[in-house]
C-alpha cells in the first residue's frame, strides 16, 4: 500500500476536535495540541498490511526523544507502514439553542425550521430515492439507537476509545439525524436520506477523537459494508496512519466526508481529515444562503451546504425525553453531503468514488461567494438525476409467452407526473427565525 504524499513534516495525529460550533457564539477553534511531558509515555501508531487490510499496532515510549527514535525504527521496518506519534486534540466546545416546543402534527413537527433541507432541493430526489439500503458510517461520539427519528435503523460498529458507553456526548446522535432523520413520522425534522441505515462507531471520547480510535472505525465501517463514511471531526495537523487508511477505504469504494473546519476568520488553517486526498471536504453556508465567513474556505473545500440552525435531534435525556435543537458549524453541513452521497449509492452502486465525488461538485449549484467554498451549493436533486441518467437501465425481465389471445386491447397504466422543479433562485434559503433562550 503506497503511503500519500504527507503535506507536513510535522509528527502529529489527525484525531480531533469535534467541529460544532455553539449558534449564538462564534464558532470555537480546535484546540493546540501539547507536546508529551518529559518522561511522559508517549503512544506509536504504526500500521501492518495483512491480506491488503490496515492492522493497526501500537508502541509505547518514555518521552518524545525516545519516542521519535521509536517511529524512525518502525519506518524502518519493512512490515509496517505510516508510524506516527499518537495526539488527541481536545473537543470543540459544542452548543445549541433551544428550538420551542411544538405539538404532534400528521407530518414531522420540526420541518418548518428545516429550511436545508429547500436549500440542497432534498425534497426533489426522495421521488427517485431514500436511501434505503445504503449505509453511512457515523464515526463520531456515538449514537443513540432509541433516538426516535432513528430508531430501528441504527447498528452498532463498537466503541474504539476506551471510554465508556455510558459518558454520553450529544454530537453523534446531532450528526446522525441530519444525515437520516426519518421522513413523515411526526417526530422532529427529516435527513437528507431518511431512510438509510447508520452504523455508528464511537471515535471520540468527550475530550477529543484519538487518531488510532479513528482508525480502527473506518476499518470496522469497511468491514461492516458502509457505502459513504462521514467524519464530522477535524485538526490541523497531518496523520499519516489516518490519511493511509483513508485511502485504503476509498479505494474499496468507500465515499468519505468530512467537515471542513470553524476557524475559517480565524486563521482558516487547513484541516484533516478534510484535505486528505480522497475525501469530499465541505464548508458552509449562513441562514441566509451566504458563505459563512466562520467556516474553513480554502483550495481543501469541495463543496458547501447550510451549516447555520439546522435542527438536530438528540440522545435521550435523563428524564427520558429527547429534544430537538438548532446546532451550528461544519459538523452539520458535511452530513448532508454524506446523506446526498448515499442517495447517489442508491441510484447508482457501482460507481465508483471519483464518479461519486464529481457528480457531487458537477451538479452543485454556483454562487457569488469568495473563493474557497468549492463548487457551490450542494444540489440533492440535481446529483440524483445526474447519477441516475449515467446508471444502467435495469434489464427487463424476459416476456412470458401468452396462453391465449387478449380480449381487450393493452393500457398503460397513468403515472403520476414527476414533481416540478423548483428554480434555485425561489427555494427559501432563510429558515423561520428560532426564539432563542435568555
Amino acid at each position: 500500500m503506497p503511503t500519500p504524499a504527507r503535506p507536513t513534516t510535522r509528527t502529529a495525529v489527525v484525531g480531533a476536535a469535534l467541529l460544532a460550533a455553539t449558534l449564538a457564539a462564534a464558532p470555537a477553534q480546535a484546540a493546540t495540541p501539547t507536546s508529551p511531558a518529559t518522561g511522559a509515555t508517549v503512544h506509536v501508531d504504526a500500521l501492518r498490511w495483512v491480506d491488503g487490510q490496515p492492522r493497526l499496532e501500537t508502541r509505547t515510549a518514555t518521552g518524545t526523544a525516545s519516542a521519535a527514535r521509536l517511529v524512525r525504527a518502525l519506518d524502518a521496518d519493512p512490515a509496517l507502514s505510516d508510524a506516527q506519534v499518537r495526539t488527541t486534540y481536545r473537543m470543540t466546545p459544542t452548543g445549541s439553542a433551544a428550538l420551542p416546543a411544538r405539538r404532534l402534527l400528521a407530518t414531522d413537527p420540526y420541518l418548518r425550521y428545516a429550511y436545508h433541507l429547500t436549500a440542497v432541493d432534498a425534497y426533489a430526489a426522495w421521488p427517485t430515492t431514500k436511501g434505503a439500503g445504503v449505509k453511512v458510517a457515523v464515526l463520531d461520539s456515538g449514537v443513540d439507537p432509541t433516538q426516535p427519528d432513528l430508531v430501528g435503523r441504527v447498528q452498532p460498529l463498537g466503541n474504539f476509545t476506551g471510554e465508556s458507553d455510558a459518558i454520553v456526548v450529544d454530537h453523534g446522535t446531532e450528526v446522525a439525524t441530519v444525515v437520516a432523520g426519518a421522513y413523515g413520522n411526526a417526530v422532529g425534522a427529516a435527513g437528507v436520506a431518511p431512510e438509510v441505515t447508520v452504523l455508528s462507531g464511537k471515535v471520540c471520547r468527550k475530550d477529543g477523537c484519538p487518531s488510532d480510535a479513528v482508525v480502527a472505525g473506518i476499518t470496522a465501517a469497511v468491514k461492516a459494508g458502509a457505502n459513504v463514511v462521514n467524519l464530522s471531526l477535524g485538526g490541523p495537523d497531518y496523520n499519516s496512519t489516518t490519511a493511509a487508511t483513508i485511502q485504503w477505504a476509498v479505494e474499496r469504494g468507500v465515499v468519505v466526508v468530512a467537515s471542513a473546519g470553524n476557524s475559517g476568520a480565524t486563521g482558516n488553517a487547513v484541516q484533516y481529515p478534510a484535505a486528505y486526498p480522497g475525501v469530499v471536504s465541505v464548508s458552509a453556508s449562513t441562514t441566509s444562503g451566504a458563505a459563512a465567513a466562520w467556516a474553513q474556505h480554502n483550495s481543501s473545500v469541495d463543496l458547501s451546504a447550510p451549516g447555520e440552525a439546522i435542527p438536530v435531534g438528540t440522545p435521550r435525556r435523563s428524564d427520558g425525553s429527547y429534544a430537538v435543537v438548532a446546532a451550528s458549524g461544519t459538523s452539520f453541513s458535511a452530513p448532508q453531503v454524506a446523506a446526498a452521497a448515499a442517495l447517489l449509492r442508491a441510484v447508482a452502486p457501482t460507481a465508483d468514488v471519483a464518479t461519486v465525488s464529481g457528480w457531487l461538485t458537477g451538479t452543485a449549484t454556483e454562487q457569488t461567494w469568495p473563493d474557497g467554498y468549492g463548487a457551490g451549493m450542494l444540489d440533492v436533486a440535481a446529483a440524483v438525476r445526474a447519477a441516475r441518467a449515467a446508471a444502467p437501465a435495469p434489464a427487463a425481465p424476459p416476456a412470458a409467452a401468452p396462453t391465449s389471445p387478449p380480449t381487450t386491447a393493452p393500457t398503460t397504466a397513468p403515472t403520476s407526473p414527476a414533481p416540478a422543479a423548483v428554480p434555485r433562485a425561489r427555494r427559501a434559503l432563510r429558515p423561520v427565525p428560532v426564539p432563542t433562550r435568555s
